[in-house]
């Protein structure tokens, strides 16, 4: 009886043996989809991808493109242009809008000889001349000329206002600024500003 019962035991002690091997071996890698809710001291190891990323391609946005301002046409071809250090235009600055009074400014090399002064003449789209202002030479003291403009004994600025009447909305202009005149009385050493007159 004595070797019957520990057969049995050693028997027993086996079967217990292999069901708690296959257990773990029957949850690991078996596709079951059933698991045991009590902890049991697994570890989850999770598996993360290892490297260098890989970039993602991107649009670049596509650049907007800057309106650039169209010169007026308003000025016909300039007859006599007259050279840059002996005639300098400070305002109005070409393709200005301006309301009025217009105001005018800037310097001439010799327009204090003979107290010649300068003309400033306001052409309209067909070429016509609208306005004619014979302005006198200003007093140099207390005052810059522009750089690059010649300097002489004579040299002196000059400025206006113009005034237009019955001016219905924004016209397009040609300012012409020159100092003399030939024999038959066309315009010499000219500079020219297109520009839009705005009514008051």
């Amino acid at each position: 009886m004595k070797m019957r019962l520990s057969n049995r035991v050693k028997v027993a002690t086996l079967v217990s043996l292999a069901a708690v091997v296959i257990l773990p071996l029957g949850c690991g890698g078996g596709g079951s989809e059933e698991t045991d809710s009590t902890p049991t001291g697994i570890q989850v190891v999770v598996v993360t991808a290892s490297g260098p990323a890989t970039p993602r391609p991107r649009r670049s946005p596509t650049p907007t493109p800057v309106a650039t301002a169209t010169p007026l046409q308003v000025c016909a071809p300039n007859p006599d242009p007259a050279p840059a250090n002996q005639l300098v235009v400070q305002e109005p600055r070409p393709n200005q809008e301006i309301q009025i009074p217009v105001h005018i400014r800037g310097w001439g090399t010799n327009i204090g000889q003979d107290n010649k002064g300068i003309t400033v003449s306001l052409v309209d789209q067909r070429q016509n001349v609208v306005q004619v202002n014979n302005l006198p030479p200003l007093p140099r003291e207390y005052r810059v000329a522009p750089p690059g403009l010649e300097v002489t004994e004579f040299t002196r600025p000059f400025a206006a206002d113009l005034v237009l009447n019955d001016l219905q909305g924004p016209t397009q202009y040609c300012l012409w600024v020159y100092q003399d005149t030939n024999e038959e009385g066309k315009a010499r050493g000219v500079v020219q500003v297109p520009i839009v007159i705005l009514p008051r």
